[in-house]
C-alpha cells in the first residue's frame, strides 16, 4: 500500500503568513490612504479656497457686513454700508494669493484678496483647534479687513430741544447733543412755567451732532412733542435746521384777542385812545400793566385820523398749559394835521397766560424800530 503525499506544513505556514502580511499592507494602505485624504482636506489651502468662493469671488458683502460689522455711525444704513464697499472693491478680476509674510503664528495664515491691481482685503484661516478622527488639525476662516480707509462725514442739526430727531431713521439721544441755547422767549416766561420739565423756560434749541456717515444724507426727520413732523431746511454751510411748529387751534382761537390789545395799544401809545381800552387785556398783577399804563409819557405826533393796514397774526406757541405766545404785525397808518402821512411798523411778540379762566397778556417784546420799515 503507498503512503500519502502531504503538504508540507512549512509552506502551509508560509502562504498564511504571505496572505496575512497582504492583508495588512492592505488594511494599512487603506488606512493610510485614508489618513492621507483626510490629511490634505483639512489643509489650509482648501479652507482659504472656500472661504474666498464663498465671500469674495462674488463678493457676499451683506454677509461680510454680519460677520464683522463697520465701526461706523449706528444712522448708517445697511444698503450704504453695502454700496460703499461695492465702490471700494471696484470692477476688476477677484482673485486671492497666500500673503508675502506667509503664516502669521504657524497656526494663522494670511491671504490677499485682489480685483485687478487693486488689494482690497485679506482673510486668515486659523487652527480650531479641533481635531478630525485621525488627529488632525481643523482649520476655519479667521478674521478679515478691509485695506482701504473709510471716509466719513459729520451731519449738524439744529432742533427744538423737546422734539425727536432721527438720521436715515436712527433716533439720536442726548449724547449727540453738542450745545442747547435759549430764545429770547425764555426771557419772558411767568416763574411757574417749566419747558419740558427743564427750569430753563421758553423754547430751546439743541444742536445735534453726528459722526461716521459713510454718505452725506438730507434723510432728516425731527418729530415735535405732539407728534408732528418739523420743517427742516439746509443752510449753505451743510446745517440742518429744523423750526417749530405754531398751533393752528391757538391761531384761530385767539388771534382777534392780539389783534384788538395790539391794535388799542398802538392807538394808546399814540394818545388815539386811554389806558381802558387796553386794561381788559392786561394781567392787573404783571409788570406790563405799570408799563403800558403810564405810557403817556411817550411821544406821540398829532394826527387827524389813523387806520391799520396788512395785519397778521402768527407763530402761535403753546409753553404750558395755560400760557401761550404769539405774534402780531401790522402797519399803523396817519394822516397828520399837516396833511402829511405818517406809517409806523409795529411788530410785537404778545405772551399770555389764564388769569381766573381768562387768557390775560403779561409780558411783551418788540422786534423792530416802528419808524423803519422792513425790507
Amino acid at each position: 500500500m503507498e503512503k500519502t503525499k502531504r503538504f508540507p506544513y512549512f509552506y502551509t505556514i508560509l502562504a498564511l503568513l504571505v496572505l496575512v502580511g497582504v492583508c495588512c499592507v492592505a488594511y494599512g494602505l487603506g488606512l493610510l490612504k485614508s489618513w492621507m485624504a483626510d490629511y490634505e482636506s483639512t489643509r489650509p489651502k482648501y479652507v482659504a479656497e472656500h472661504v474666498f468662493n464663498t465671500y469674495f469671488k462674488e463678493p457676499d458683502i451683506e454677509a461680510l457686513i454680519e460677520t464683522k460689522p463697520f465701526t461706523v455711525s449706528p444712522a448708517e444704513t445697511k444698503e450704504d454700508l453695502i454700496r460703499y464697499v461695492t465702490e471700494q472693491i471696484g470692477s476688476g478680476e477677484i482673485v486671492y494669493n497666500e500673503a508675502a509674510s506667509g503664516s502669521i503664528t504657524g497656526d494663522t495664515l494670511k491671504y490677499v484678496v485682489s480685483a485687478g491691481e487693486n488689494s482690497f482685503a485679506q482673510f486668515t484661516v486659523v487652527d480650531s483647534g479641533e481635531k478630525t478622527e485621525y488627529g488632525n488639525s481643523l482649520y476655519v476662516m479667521g478674521d478679515y479687513e478691509f485695506f482701504y480707509k473709510v471716509e466719513t462725514v459729520s451731519v449738524k442739526i439744529i432742533a427744538p430741544s423737546d422734539a425727536s430727531v432721527a438720521v436715515n431713521g436712527y433716533t439720536l439721544d442726548q449724547s449727540y447733543v453738542t450745545e442747547t441755547a435759549d430764545t429770547e422767549s425764555c426771557l419772558h416766561m411767568p416763574d411757574r412755567v417749566f419747558h419740558n420739565g427743564d427750569p430753563t423756560q421758553g423754547i430751546r434749541y439743541s444742536t445735534y451732532v453726528i459722526d461716521g456717515l459713510l454718505y452725506d444724507t438730507e434723510n432728516i426727520t425731527v418729530i415735535d412733542r405732539y407728534g408732528d413732523p418739523c420743517a427742516v431746511n439746509r443752510g449753505e454751510d451743510g446745517t440742518f435746521t429744523a423750526t417749530v411748529n405754531y398751533s393752528e387751534e391757538l391761531k384761530e382761537a385767539f388771534s382777534e384777542t392780539a389783534l384788538a390789545f395790539a391794535t388799542n395799544y398802538a392807538k394808546f401809545a399814540q394818545e388815539c385812545a386811554n389806558f381802558n381800552s387796553v386794561r381788559p387785556y392786561i394781567d392787573p398783577k404783571s409788570d406790563i400793566y405799570e408799563k403800558i399804563r403810564t405810557l403817556a409819557n411817550y411821544f406821540a405826533l398829532s394826527h387827524s385820523k389813523c387806520e391799520f393796514l396788512d395785519k397778521q397774526t402768527f407763530e402761535f406757541y403753546e409753553y404750558a398749559p395755560g400760557v401761550f405766545s404769539c405774534r402780531v404785525k401790522f402797519t399803523w397808518h396817519a394822516i397828520r394835521t399837516n396833511g402829511q402821512e405818517q406809517y409806523e411798523y409795529i411788530d410785537l411778540s404778545l405772551y399770555f397766560h389764564l388769569v381766573n379762566g381768562e387768557y390775560k397778556l403779561y409780558d411783551m417784546m418788540t422786534h423792530s424800530d416802528f419808524s423803519v420799515p422792513e425790507e
